[in-house]
């Protein structure tokens, strides 16, 4: 890794390498101040050796968010906590940008009664607000606070700041046609719409002068229809650049975006290829970002020139060390974002501050500290799954012994066959991270192993954990035991085969992940398509059908009204639209009444029963603890026996990771 550690200038600030930390939203702030918690996280992704952090968004003025956990850069009286924050990061050796941040129509001002700015007057597809319309005084006074808001930072000790122009926020909804219907110079014409975001870029220029970095965040295609595709972002980056722009910063399309812009599904670098677009036809630096979470995937973005730097953002909440162990040849030690949303994204859309469901201490940088114990102990953990494995390496970081034992062949729970299954590559980083990281640290890790009293009374530990997991939930109906009835998990495992026509009962992330899986299957791989489309062997329209149209019908029943309700808002629209595409027929409201040898047979709400053809029906209707060694163990009399992750209370994976490690510190 050569290209990642070399130094690169932007403008008149000079990285150390080329590993940016980009703005995001993490709930850290109170009423727009600076925090401790927000310094302190902000402190060891600095100490970790990220080359430039930029902090915010940061809104500008009042109508710039709308919420109150958001960082404000609006007013004199955040310049001390600004201060602070940049000395910090400064003393940790990065430099750092300010994002100054507009939400324009994204903005919930509108809670505080407050117009939503926005260039004309619509209806925002992100925050279902309707905006007001901007005036020439409106124009005026926000290009105003632009400027006010740059002089702040370059008072607070900011290196650069960075204008926002991405996702679909103000500057954003000037430039495209599909917000902007202005009949004036701020709207018709590409040149008119572009007018707004170059004068705000150039009057921030002016007032920051030479001795300061301007960034600008673009979008790098809209990823909307009717919007703007990378050949109008490549037209405004140059302009911005001519307006005054020393480095541009591309990230993917918008927040109302029907095309997955950060989801699991988007593979590494997915969007690389805009910032290509954009360095074409700008001679300053820029940053390519989305999905980077790999030292070598983000070497080999800056050896093809693709971009000048890269932006790994969850990356650096999930291992704040990234660069550190990176530059190290510690690559293998970095606890890789599996992109799994649960703790960061997904907190942001619940106004909860962000936290990482793979590092337990994101967030909690002072108040989770892993610090020695008092008295090494001798702890046995049955279950190496995410709980498990979290237990047994944060004990053994304090200097406990500790034997880990799997009765399976290898390490991971259901997470190492669930993820792969249900299109979660990146879920296998999890246990790449602890393969490396416990052998480190003297865990005995004993595979086809399976705990019960008589080892346990052999070993003598002074404390058992049992991680043991959890076993899919079979409702009492004596039909369940047919042959054409099966489990999600033995269906995602490979162990069984579903038939052509397949009902799956249970709506939840793991019946609706079961069902688009097996909808799936029949479909061409990724390596037919990439050739069948090089050389125009069929037309798209054919390409797209054989995509997503496999070998069977699924169906899927739910009780409820509402489908994959236990995921998280910014990955299950992402499920419910694969499953829409690939034909998954929905019924909800649904409770399964019977199941026959081709058929089953559900009641409705209004208490009709319904019958559908089913050669195979699919169990996925929960799971349930197994903790059935933790009462035997208490039986026999064995003492000082605790019991964490699935075993103890069915959660997800961020809960397994913080349970293993809330037990860890406190042994």
């Amino acid at each position: 890794m050569k290209r990642l550690f070399e130094p690169v200038s932007i403008g008149s600030m000079t990285l150390a390498n080329r590993v940016v930390m980009p703005a995001m939203d993490l709930n850290y702030a109170h009423k727009g101040e600076v925090t401790d918690q927000l310094v302190n996280f902000y402190a060891e992704r600095a100490r970790g050796g990220a080359g430039l952090i930029i902090v915010g968004g940061a809104a500008i003025d009042a109508q710039a968010s709308g919420m109150d956990c958001f960082l404000s850069i609006e007013d004199d009286r955040f310049l001390p906590g600004l201060s602070r924050l940049t000395d910090t990061i400064h003393r940790e050796g990065s430099r750092v940008a300010v994002q100054l941040y507009m939400a324009g129509a994204y903005s919930i001002c509108g809670m505080r009664g407050l117009p939503i700015p926005s260039p004309s007057e619509t209806v925002s597809l992100f925050t279902r607000q309707k905006t007001t319309p901007m005036t020439r005084e409106d124009i005026e006074r926000i290009q105003n606070d632009f400027v006010a808001a740059a002089i702040r930072a370059k008072k607070s000790g900011f290196d650069a700041v960075e204008v926002l122009a991405s996702a679909g926020y103000l500057i954003c909804q000037f430039l495209s046609p599909k917000t902007n219907k202005r009949e004036d110079e701020y709207g018709g014409s590409l040149e008119n719409r572009m007018r707004f975001g170059l004068e705000t870029i150039r009057r921030v220029r002016e007032a920051i002068g030479p001795d300061m970095a301007l960034i600008v965040r673009v979008a790098g295609n809209d990823f909307v229809p009717g919007s703007h595709t990378n050949k109008e972002s490549r037209v405004f980056a140059k302009a911005a650049r001519e307006a005054g722009a020393d480095c541009i910063n591309v990230t993917g399309g918008w927040h109302e975006s029907k095309v997955p812009q950060i989801t699991y599904d988007l593979p590494q670098a997915g969007y690389a290829y805009l910032a290509r677009g954009i360095k074409d036809v700008v001679d300053v630096p820029v940053i390519g970002c989305n999905r980077i979470n790999d030292p070598y995937v983000a070497e080999e973005i800056l050896a093809e020139g693709i971009a000048d730097l890269v932006g790994v953002a969850r990356g650096f909440i999930a291992d704040p060390e990234f660069v550190r162990k990176a530059r190290e040849g510690r690559a293998g030690e970095i606890r890789r974002c599996v992109a799994c949303n649960q703790r960061c994204f997904d907190n942001v859309f619940r106004n909860m501050p962000v936290g990482c469901a793979v590092n337990p201490r994101a967030g909690r940088e002072e108040q989770a500290k892993i610090v020695p114990a008092t008295e090494a102990k001798k702890i046995l953990v049955a279950g190496a799954g995410p709980a498990g494995c979290e237990l047994a390496l944060t004990a053994a970081m304090r200097g406990h012994k500790v034997i880990l034992c799997e009765k399976r062949d290898q390490i991971g729970g259901q997470v190492r066959w669930g993820g792969p299954a249900t299109g979660k590559r990146d879920f296998r980083y999890i246990f790449d991270y602890y393969s490396t990281m416990l052998p480190k640290y003297g865990v005995e890790l004993r595979t086809g192993v399976e705990v019960n009293t008589e080892l346990v009374q052999r070993e003598k530990p002074d404390v058992v954990v049992v991680a043991t997991g959890a076993a899919p939930f079979k409702p009492p109906i004596d039909a369940v035991d047919a042959p054409n009835v099966h489990q999600a998990w033995d269906i995602l495992q490979g162990e069984v085969a579903a038939g052509p026509e397949v009902v799956v009962v249970g709506g939840g992330a793991v019946g609706l992940e079961t069902a688009v899986s097996l909808a799936a299957k029949g479909t061409i791989s990724p390596e037919q398509l990439y050739f069948l489309a090089l050389h125009g062997a069929e037309s798209p329209e054919v390409l797209r059908e054989l995509m997503v149209k496999g070998t069977r019908k699924v169906t899927v029943i739910e009780m409820v009204a509402r489908m994959a309700g236990d995921m998280g808002p910014s990955t299950r629209w992402v499920l419910l639209k694969e499953a829409a595409m690939r034909g998954v027929t929905l019924i909800t409201g649904a409770k399964l009444k019977d199941i026959g040898p081709e058929s089953i047979v559900y009641t409705d709400s209004n208490g009709t029963n319904t019958t559908i053809p089913a050669d195979s029906v699919v169990l996925a209707m929960g799971s349930r603890p197994v903790n059935s060694l933790a009462k035997s163990l208490e039986a026999a009399g064995i003492a000082n026996v605790r019991t964490i992750g699935d075993a103890n209370a069915i959660g997800r994976i961020g809960d397994a990771v913080e349970a293993g490690f809330a037990l860890g510190c406190e042994l």
